[in-house]
């Protein structure tokens, strides 16, 4: 089954393999905690300013650091707020840092037919998160 763009286009462009099979298995391996903070990252609903800024909650998209506006890409990778909860991710993973795709569990077109998520990457992006405090309501 093939969604049309207009679902889910953010977690589509994010896991070329949706839906899927994997998805399940992903979020079966995690606890109660860790699949409510993977499914904020996976669809953009995260609380972030971007997502945030939509909906009306706040005045800008723009990130506290001033530098772009916060996505989750920007919030997991390259907001120097964060450079030390982001130790863990790099120790995983540090040639991936920078891929979305690989840190949330999602398919690449350059993976092969084979692939399966890396539970360890997804485990730390949700560590990271979680330690930051962006995903709780406050």
């Amino acid at each position: 089954m093939v969604l049309p763009e207009s679902v889910g286009g953010y977690s589509k462009r994010l896991d070329k393999a949706l839906p899927g099979k994997h998805t399940r298995i992903l979020y079966d391996a995690l606890k109660r905690r860790e699949s409510d903070a993977l499914v904020q990252l996976r669809t953009g609903m995260a609380r972030v300013n971007r997502y945030l800024h939509r909906i009306g909650a706040v005045e800008t998209d723009t990130c506290d650091c001033g530098q772009e506006e916060e996505t989750v890409d920007h919030f997991l990778f390259r907001c120097p707020r964060w450079d030390e909860q982001r130790e863990h991710m790099r120790i995983v993973d540090r040639e991936m840092m920078g891929n979305l795709s690989f840190f949330l569990g999602g398919k690449t077109a350059e993976d092969g037919h084979r692939w399966s998520p890396n539970l360890r990457a997804v485990r730390a992006a949700i560590k990271f998160a979680t330690s930051t405090g962006r995903l709780d309501a406050t």
